[in-house]
């Protein structure tokens, strides 16, 4: 029994530590650096909302000014506020509680990541890059 005390003891010291240095990843993800409207944007786009949000009429989403002209029923000219992603109503959108209606896209969620870099590129801007 005295041998297992010590180990039990080294054991506890080193799993309280491992559990101290855990990440908290229940946060959002910090907003990207220097994001690329063609090459981060566009491309969230187009994996999650062109089908619905292209060429059919109503909020296209297939280009930058497509994206960055449209006005929405809801949002009206504020779809998207170069410089102010809290005023965008695409982040509005985009989130878990929308203003207007239900989360876009339906059925499934953008992650964290995902709307971290529309939300940094917009207060960036909203630059064609």
């Amino acid at each position: 029994m005295k041998k297992l005390i010590p180990i039990l003891l080294i054991l506890f010291l080193y799993s309280s530590n491992c559990i101290n240095n855990v990440e908290d990843l229940s946060e959002a993800s910090e907003e990207p650096i220097d994001v690329s409207y063609l090459n981060d944007v566009q491309l969230i786009f187009n994996d999650y909302c062109t089908d619905c949000h292209g060429a059919n009429g109503g909020i296209s989403l297939t280009n930058y000014s497509n994206t960055t002209s449209g006005n929405s029923n809801n949002y009206g000219s504020s779809l998207i506020i170069a410089g102010d992603a809290d005023a965008s109503g695409l982040i509005d959108k985009i989130g878990p509680n929308p203003e207007h209606g239900a989360t876009m896209p339906p059925n499934e969620f953008l992650t964290n990541d995902e709307i971290a870099t529309i939300r940094a590129w917009i207060n960036q801007g909203a630059k064609d890059n």
